[in-house]
């Protein structure tokens, strides 16, 4: 019976130093693991009472509770947007709520006024390209029976329709005169999942299509004519351009 109580003295010994070094491990486990935050754009994030804002690309690590659960906050700019959280947050919340048992890393993406998530609303005066300043005023999508009442247009082709778009431009201060007519045709332009140019029908006065030539610092509104495909309407948006430096940056208007 002797040697039978040995190997049952070996095994518990076995067990209590397994038992202890597993204790001892889980003792000196770090109690905070290291989460980095990316932001691109302009924005600030909240965590734990700290925050940092960001203007173009930042990044930050902070030391946080392995295993607890936190919430990292993002708030945009002023006329930015949040538009989608990457790596361990998910989503477009402005919130994110996260456990973390190990290193992790979160980015945020915020984009500009302008941007085609982040169209610029109704009613905002932009200076575009050229100097000239673009404010969408109001607009009528499904505009058919305006259209055709106007020197008797026919309807629109099966599948698409007329929409109408009501501007206020005004012409870039110092020189001139400046030709509406070059500008629009070039720069203003309707888009769905097509490029629409302001040229398919004649929409009711005062037509801004026809104004021609203004002198300095003229303000004019009227009306613009698109025929558009009707599965656009939901999605359509005017598009036209900004001085960034050397280059020109495609920005967005909102209809709605």
């Amino acid at each position: 019976m002797r040697p039978r109580c040995g190997v049952r003295l070996a095994a518990t010994t076995a067990l209590v130093a397994l038992l202890g070094a597993a204790s001892a491990s889980a003792a000196h486990a770090p109690r905070t693991v290291a989460l980095k935050l990316r932001v691109t754009g302009s924005g600030t994030v909240h965590l734990a009472g700290h925050s940092f804002s960001c203007r173009v690309r930042c990044s930050r690590t902070f030391q946080v509770p392995r295993g607890k659960r936190i919430v990292v906050r993002a708030s945009a700019a002023a006329g930015w947007k949040l538009t989608m959280w990457n790596g361990a947050c998910k989503g477009s919340a402005a919130s994110c709520s996260l456990r973390l048992t190990r290193r992790g890393s979160a980015a945020v993406k915020f984009v500009p006024p302008g941007n085609r998530s982040n169209p610029y609303p109704p009613g905002t005066a932009v200076v575009t390209s050229g100097g000239w300043t673009v404010k969408v005023n109001s607009a009528t999508i499904d505009a058919d029976a305006q259209v055709e009442a106007v020197h008797n247009q026919p309807p629109p082709p099966a599948g698409e329709q007329y929409t109408l778009v009501n501007l206020t431009m005004t012409a870039p201060v110092g020189g001139g005169p400046f030709d509406l007519g070059d500008f629009l045709f070039s720069q203003q332009q309707m888009q769905g999942s097509f490029k629409y140019a302001p040229d398919a029908c004649v929409p009711p006065q005062p037509d801004l299509g026809t104004v021609g030539q203004v002198s300095s610092g003229t303000r004019v509104t009227g009306n613009l004519c698109y025929e558009i495909a009707t599965s656009d309407a939901a999605t359509l948006m005017l598009t036209g351009y900004v001085e960034t430096g050397t280059n020109d940056r495609q920005v967005w208007f909102a209809l709605r």
